[in-house]
C-alpha cells in the first residue's frame, strides 16, 4: 500500500474557525514514486472542485491547498502498469510543516532578492 503524509500551517482565524494551509503527498522512496503515473485526491464535497489529479512526480504528487477542518479523503493512485490503488487518508492539521522547508524557502527568497538587486546595480 502506498503511504501518504501531510503538513499543515495555521494561517488565521476565519469566521470564528482556524484556517490552515496544508499539503498532502506520497511519502515513499524514489523507487515507488517512479512507478506512479498520477494521483487523484477526492476531497470533502465542500471543496471546489473536490476531485483533483496530480502528475507532479518531482513534488511527490503533492496537493497543496487551504481549509479549516480535518477529514478523510480518498486517494486513488494510478500506476504506470495500469494498476489502481485506493487509499483513505485522514488529513491531520496538527502535523506541522517541517522547519527545514521554511528555512530553505527563506534562503530562496533572500537569494531571489539579491539577484534582483545585483541586476539593478549592473
Amino acid at each position: 500500500m502506498v503511504h501518504f503524509n501531510n503538513y499543515a500551517k495555521f494561517i488565521e482565524n476565519r469566521y470564528g474557525s482556524p484556517y490552515y494551509k496544508w499539503k498532502v503527498f506520497v511519502d515513499e522512496p524514489d523507487s515507488v514514486l517512479d512507478q506512479i503515473d498520477q494521483v487523484e485526491y477526492t476531497l470533502h464535497p465542500t471543496f471546489s472542485p473536490p476531485n483533483r489529479i496530480y502528475e507532479n512526480r518531482e513534488e511527490k504528487f503533492a496537493l497543496e491547498t487551504f481549509g479549516w477542518g480535518e477529514f478523510t479523503m480518498l486517494i486513488s493512485v494510478k500506476f504506470r502498469n495500469g494498476k489502481v490503488e485506493k487509499v483513505p487518508y485522514w488529513l491531520d492539521l496538527k502535523k506541522k510543516w517541517p522547519k527545514r522547508i521554511h528555512y530553505l524557502l527563506s534562503i530562496h527568497n533572500i537569494l531571489s532578492v539579491l539577484k534582483l538587486i545585483i541586476r539593478k546595480v549592473k
